[in-house]
């Protein structure tokens, strides 16, 4: 019998941030595309309008219907943001957490409301979503990048450089 030579597990050390001020936060989730596809079905725009923000509607129409897959990898995403940023008890409303800039499989995430002040309680963050969907799955994962702490970074052209407070100021009433 052989001996283990493989290395020990890596440990990470957070005890000098505090969990609500995280440098990274990540969230992930998956969804049945037909279970969003039949509960567009059964409720229709009850359904549509107390999940997604009107411009998520309007990206996820093709030839005049909602698709139903673009809308299970929104919603994952926002379930995703809420794992992130541990905002199950909060009390969000679903279109406070906004998919936004999609382009193909990769997108932000923009926040309102409750949602919006909850985040920033913990910190100025930009946060990017992956959207990815095979068979009757959909996944989104989150990344929420703490904006202090990548401050300094160079952005690529044409990348977006937003964060949640100030996508927040400029939508305020």
């Amino acid at each position: 019998m052989l001996a283990s030579t493989s290395p020990p597990p890596l440990m990470l050390d957070f005890s000098t941030s505090s969990p609500t001020h995280a440098p990274t936060r990540v969230g992930i989730d998956l969804v049945q595309v037909a279970a969003i596809a039949q509960s567009i079905a059964d409720f229709g725009p009850r359904f549509t309008r107390r999940l997604f923000a009107d411009g998520e509607l309007r990206d996820a129409t093709l030839d005049g219907c909602l698709d139903a897959r673009a809308l299970a990898q929104r919603f994952a995403a926002k379930e995703a943001t809420i794992k992130a940023f541990d905002l199950s008890d909060v009390g969000v409303g679903w279109s406070q957490i906004e998919v936004v800039d999609c382009d193909g499989d990769v997108a932000r995430v923009r926040l309102h409301g409750r949602a919006a002040a909850s985040v920033a309680a913990c910190g100025t963050y930009e946060i990017a979503a992956a959207l990815s969907s095979q068979g009757d799955l959909a996944c989104a994962i989150v990344v929420a990048t703490n904006a202090m702490d990548t401050a300094s970074a160079t952005h690529a052209p044409n990348t977006p450089n937003t964060t949640n407070s100030e996508i927040e100021r400029e939508t305020a009433p």
